[in-house]
């Protein structure tokens, strides 16, 4: 039995009625921006605001841009602002630093206006165990994994880190991991510069 076009056609708009009545209800049932970046400052509910900032960021363009405005202020406090902790696993400890997350949220959502509040921190090293993967991934130094997540926008600040001996390994790396034709074009402008074979292997393998 065939279903008339006009049945059809009214489900389609039921269904499209109930989509957004149930995405207005959500969006009414979620805290404010302003609220969850005042708890996002907050060690109690740091953790917890990062994680529904980072979803309503990725889904919401005016959340994201909110942030652009709010996360700077936040990273220039740099890590001597987490408070102190006895917490053992790294990580959990991270997320209890409202810098750190702050930090993570705009490389997450690729914040490019907050370069410029990263680019002091990029040699920063947490406290933690080394590996070659660790460091080739950047994983305990946060501002650079940020920077190399937030793209192409951070390169200006990423190519004059070059020229300080503290940032100069991590920004290398930044640019690996970006590996745009941007990021290429400044490593290929500092490989006849760098001394370090293991440095210039690096930069080869990226090209």
């Amino acid at each position: 039995m065939r279903i008339p076009s006009k049945i059809i056609a009214s489900m389609a708009a039921l269904a499209c009625w109930n989509c957004l009545f149930v995405h207005l209800i959500m969006a009414q049932s979620r805290p404010a921006p302003s609220e969850l970046v005042q708890k996002l400052q907050s060690e109690k509910t740091t953790d917890e605001a990062r994680k529904q900032l980072l979803q309503v960021g990725n889904s919401d363009p005016e959340v994201r841009r909110y942030l652009a405005a709010q996360l700077p202020p936040l990273i220039q406090r740099g890590p001597k602002s987490c408070p102190p902790s006895d917490i053992q696993d790294v990580f959990k400890r991270w997320h209890a630093c409202p810098w750190y997350n702050a930090v993570e949220l705009s490389g997450k959502l690729r914040i490019a206006e907050a370069v410029t509040a990263l680019a002091p921190w990029i040699g920063w090293r947490a406290d933690g165990p080394f590996s070659p993967t660790l460091e080739a991934r950047l994983v305990l130094h946060p501002a650079a994994k940020a920077l190399a997540e937030i793209g192409d926008p951070a390169i200006p600040v990423v190519q004059q880190a070059l020229s300080n001996p503290k940032d100069h390994y991590p920004a290398v790396r930044i640019l690996c991991i970006i590996h745009t034709a941007k990021a290429k074009a400044v490593l290929q402008e500092d490989l006849p510069h760098e001394t370090n074979s293991a440095v210039q292997t690096m930069i080869k393998n990226s090209l």
